[in-house]
């Protein structure tokens, strides 16, 4: 389906499960679809992200209560900008804990305290509190000399922790809580209203497919962006920014603590709003999926799968089973590399 490497072609996105409960549509973008193409090695240890030294002269302050969703106040309000000097964004700074302060808490918790995804509360006690006025410092694991060209601005995406950061010149400008692929397969009927060359089909076309909910491991670049909800045959997503194949960081309304989406980063719409300014086409994405290191990776082990013919087809119900990707019958599997899946509407051109 793809060009020649270096050639600007018109690439048709079908049929992708990848791109969480939504996908791209027609574009002219670079055919390689967010792929690294120079060797990659293993840098040396960078040793502890996270520093947190303790200085006796900082004058801290004391919570009365612990601050959880619906707590409001004073005392929620100063949470409320520490956070966001630490790069969490907890929504606007009004002392009032709503849900973006919580997931804002979540991702201080499970980056910051190591708390286990599972058991993170979204609740500032007072001692999570003496901890988060000491002078934190969040080192990025792969430095700007690192990186290919030395861009100054990456993303490093931690799936066991359900964190994303935005980096330039090593500093973080972003922390983020996430939500990923499920790692289930899922069963739906979906409709296309284009055919693979791009051409308006005489009617919409209606097929019973499944997919695997997977967010590969492995190290990617941005490559391709829209403005505004992106709807397709799975549904749709806020502002999306492409790095691998059908696979983006979106805005969602749903960022539930645990890895939820076909296969995209959510990260929440109001976080969304602004995250496409932050990086560029070509700035790099590194992910962890907490077994080995993202250069480590294949191409074929970070090239998400494609969708395939549902083999136990009905005609109405969808469905999401628990299984992995092994279970993919060879006969039904995809292919060629997969590519998400094409919108319902007359596609915009890339922003």
């Amino acid at each position: 389906m793809f060009a020649s490497a270096g050639v600007l072609a018109v690439v048709i996105f079908v049929g992708f499960s990848g791109g969480d409960s939504n996908s791209a549509s027609v574009a002219t973008v670079d055919p390689l679809a967010g792929e690294v193409q120079e060797s990659l090695t293993v840098p040396s240890s960078l040793g502890a992200q996270i520093v947190i030294p303790t200085d006796p002269a900082i004058e801290k302050t004391q919570l009365t209560q612990e601050l959880k969703i619906n707590s409001s106040g004073l005392q929620v309000l100063e949470l409320q900008k520490r956070l966001k000097e630490l790069a969490f964004d907890p929504g606007p700074a009004d002392g009032y804990f709503g849900n973006q302060t919580r997931q804002a808490v979540w991702a201080f918790e499970k980056l910051v305290l190591k708390t286990p995804r599972a058991e993170a509360t979204g609740h500032v006690t007072n001692e999570t509190w003496q901890i988060m006025q000491d002078p934190i410092a969040i080192i990025p694991r792969r430095l700007k000399s690192q990186i290919y060209g030395e861009r100054p601005t990456h993303m490093e995406i931690y799936l066991p922790e359900q964190v994303g950061i935005v980096f330039t010149d090593d500093k973080p400008v972003l922390i983020t809580h996430i939500s990923s692929g499920s790692n289930e397969t899922w069963c739906e009927i979906l409709t296309y209203s284009i055919d693979a060359k791009g051409a308006p089909l005489p009617e919409p076309r209606t097929v019973d497919e499944c997919g695997e909910s997977i967010t590969p491991g492995g190290v990617f670049s941005f490559y391709l962006r829209y403005d505004g909800n992106r709807k397709g045959p799975l549904g749709g997503m806020w502002n999306p920014v492409f790095f691998n194949y059908g696979i983006a960081v979106h805005g969602a309304d749903d960022v539930p603590l645990e890895p939820a989406s076909h296969g995209c980063i959510r990260i929440p719409n109001l976080i969304a709003d602004y995250f496409p300014s932050l990086v560029q086409n070509k700035d790099r994405v590194y992910v962890w999926d907490g077994i080995k290191e993202p250069e480590e990776y294949t191409k074929a082990e970070r090239t998400p799968p494609g969708n395939y013919p549902n083999p136990a087809a009905t005609t109405s119900t969808s469905t999401t089973v628990k299984a992995t990707p092994a279970t993919v019958p060879a006969t039904v599997a995809a292919t060629t590399p997969a590519t998400p899946a094409v919108t319902t509407t007359t596609a915009a051109p890339p922003t």
